[in-house]
């Protein structure tokens, strides 16, 4: 049907369209424009009839009807709904934007006429008065050479007096204070260089100088003393000053709190010791005494046993030396007598300490039961090799030693030795401490000594017991700043003889150099080398000014200076005085109770022989291996009256060992324990043959 349709709608058309072009060929010839021209031929076109289409003659095949086929989708169930807790609340809605410049608001704000780019300058008329410039002032120019001379020349010597004149301008003083301080610790003055830093520290009102003050402090806290921490530290953190960076001062900074008690700083500083800063060694030895302090004893083994992989090589380092010590203590306080035997003997024959240590790994190897050790390890400091040292504990040892072997008449004739040996010497000892109550003259009792070290006695008192006094630290610490002192005195004098010596080789040079100027003159030369002459004559005669001046301004400075080190040193001298002092009094105490201790050892000594020989009348049995002695006086063939006629070899001291054995009573004896006897299968033995 829709076909048909199509197709008369076709027709229609075509019908419609044969039929105006009829219409348009009957319609008469319209008449010509009268200014055109006249055309008479006009050729005809023949156009034929459309041909006319009926509904039937055209085929369209329409196509096929298709129906929708909805998809079907898998119906999915809707997620529950989500309750939101009551303890969550919504936020708050966001007020509605504020008004701040009303339109209105707008016009009142005033217009600012643009820039006139065409103004025309304006000229005024010149002015031709003399005008006052503003001059540079002797002082600049003093600074500004003595800058030259220190930063660029780095001739320190000439620069110094310059500070030193420009120290009593008060408008310059304190930047030349700052300035002299620098060319006194190039020129290892380092005294000067510390006194003059802290006072700036202390006094200057300029920050910036203040703070470049302290800075240079803590760079170099070497040259200075703990207790200047005090002063130092507050500063550094008023103008926050990196410290991190120089272990030097932190480990002096761990020191000064150490003293004060305060181990909170104390550890504070010790944490921030880099690993790989030389100083760390030190560091991890204080950090063992500050956790043997805090009564973390496990804690203080643990930082030494990390310590000694690092210094175990060097046996002539202060610090290796002194680890091994602390680490031999700790385990003996833990009862760990093995540990500290090995520790013990690790302490070089170089230190200081090593008698100590050798005198305690004898008590560590007797509370081991391994009495026959420490009695040898006594008997090689008793040989001749060892006879001027101050070592009276050794006999009481040994004592004990023999006494835990049974072994009386050689306990007996060591109390005697002991008595021999050091009872006048306590005597003398006790005399020269109830006549001198000053520290100065234990000072000067070892300055004696150290000008004279082969003498045997000063004034009652043995050299042995003067060389035990000088080695503790209470009095090295101080005497080694002294030294320090006198050799800084012995450096300003070599900077003034050097100036001294400038000076005359510079006047030489200006003579000879105005002989030959005044020749030229009278020879009438002329041009270029008259005045080559000339200015070398003027360039010698400055420089010999220089160091005339150089040379006076730096006597004023030494003669100053020299007046506070010698204060300074007269006061050390008294600090060290007292601690000879109270070192001498202690050491007097102590051999006072070892003396003391002969009448309960002697009384332990008989005790425990009387016990045995009533075991023995008893019928009992001692040990075979030896016989006790019948009497407590050895005769001359005695094991005792053997005199040693070998070798000690100083690097198997600590190992050797008594031939003497135990010959207690079966039921009495003591055996070594396995696990903490100190033995080694190296070991000498003291031959009583």
């Amino acid at each position: 049907m829709a076909q048909n349709k199509i197709i008369l709608a076709v027709a229609s058309l075509t019908l419609a369209a044969t039929a105006v072009n009829a219409k348009q060929a009957a319609k008469p010839a319209a008449k010509p424009v009268a200014s055109a021209a006249k055309i008479t031929n006009l050729s005809r076109v023949s156009v034929p009839s459309e041909k006319a289409f009926q509904p039937n003659d055209v085929n369209v095949a329409m196509p096929a009807a298709k129906s929708f086929v909805p998809v079907k989708y898998q119906a999915v169930k809707s997620p529950e709904v989500v309750v939101a807790p009551t303890s969550i609340k919504p936020m708050p809605v966001v007020a509605s934007a504020k008004t701040v410049v009303k339109p209105e608001d707008v016009a009142q704000i005033p217009i600012v006429k643009p820039i006139d780019l065409g103004l025309d300058p304006v000229l005024g008329e010149p002015k031709t008065d003399l005008q006052n410039l503003v001059e540079i002032k002797p002082e600049e120019y003093k600074m500004i050479q003595a800058l030259i001379f220190m930063d660029y020349n780095k001739r320190y010597d000439l620069a110094m007096p310059l500070f030193v004149e420009l120290m009593d301008v008060p408008q310059y003083q304190q930047q030349a204070t700052f300035h002299y301080a620098e060319t006194a610790l190039a020129l290892k003055l380092y005294s000067e260089f510390r006194e003059k830093m802290l006072t700036i520290t202390k006094e200057a009102k300029d920050q910036t100088i203040k703070k470049m003050a302290i800075e240079s402090l803590v760079k170099n806290m070497q040259y200075l003393q703990i207790s200047d921490i005090e002063y130092v530290d507050p500063v550094a953190k008023q103008f926050d000053v990196d410290t991190v960076n120089f272990p030097q001062y932190l480990i002096k900074k761990a020191k000064y709190f150490s003293e004060k008690g305060d181990l909170k700083e104390f550890e504070n500083a010790l944490l921030m010791i880099p690993t790989t800063a030389p100083e760390y060694k030190e560091g991890t030895l204080l950090k063992a005494v500050l956790n043997y302090r805090r009564g973390k004893l496990d804690e203080a083994v643990t930082e030494l046993e990390v310590l000694w992989p690092l210094v175990e090589e060097n046996k002539k380092d202060q610090i290796r030396n002194l680890a091994a010590l602390t680490m031999a203590r700790l385990y003996f306080q833990k009862g760990e007598y093995k540990s500290a035997y090995k520790y013990y003997l690790l302490v070089d024959k170089s230190s200081g300490q090593w008698l100590q240590s050798m005198v305690e790994q004898a008590w560590t190897q007797i509370l081991a039961d391994d009495n026959v050790g420490a009695a040898g390890n006594m008997f090689t400091l008793h040989t001749e090799f060892f006879s001027k040292a101050y070592a009276p504990e050794t006999y009481v040892v040994r004592t004990v030693g023999y006494l835990n072997l049974c072994q009386y008449g050689d306990s007996v004739h060591i109390l005697e030795d002991l008595n021999k040996r050091y009872k006048a010497i306590h005597e003398g000892l006790d005399t020269y401490q109830k006549t001198n109550t000053q520290g100065m003259t234990y000072y000067d009792l070892v300055k004696s000594f150290l000008k004279n070290t082969k003498q045997e006695n000063f004034d009652g008192v043995p050299r042995s017991f003067v060389v035990e006094l000088a080695r503790h630290p209470s009095y090295m610490n101080i005497q080694s700043q002294i030294n320090s002192y006198e050799d800084e005195n012995s450096r300003f004098n070599k900077v003034t003889i050097d100036l001294i010596r400038k000076e005359r080789d510079a006047r030489l040079e200006m003579l000879k150099a105005k002989n030959e100027f005044t020749a030229a003159q009278r020879e009438g030369r002329k041009g270029d080398s008259i005045k080559n002459l000339e200015k070398k004559y003027l360039a010698r005669g400055v420089e010999h000014l220089i160091y005339t001046r150089a040379r006076t301004g730096i006597k004023k400075m030494r003669e100053a200076a020299l007046a506070r080190l010698t204060k300074e040193e007269n006061m050390l001298r008294l600090k060290a005085g007292s601690n000879l002092q109270v070192r001498f009094g202690e050491l007097t105490a102590t051999l006072d109770r070892l003396i003391d201790q002969q009448e309960v050892l002697s009384y332990e000594i008989y005790s425990g022989a009387g016990e045995h020989i009533r075991y023995q009348m008893a019928g009992g049995e001692a040990n075979k291996t030896d016989k006790a002695p019948a009497s407590l006086t050895p005769d001359d063939k005695g094991d005792y009256a053997w005199k040693h006629k070998g070798e000690v070899w100083d690097d198997e001291i600590g190992h050797y060992r008594s031939s003497l054995k135990n010959v207690c009573p079966q039921s009495e004896e003591r055996t070594p324990s396995s696990e903490n006897a100190a033995t080694d299968s190296g070991e000498k033995e003291e031959k009583h043959n």
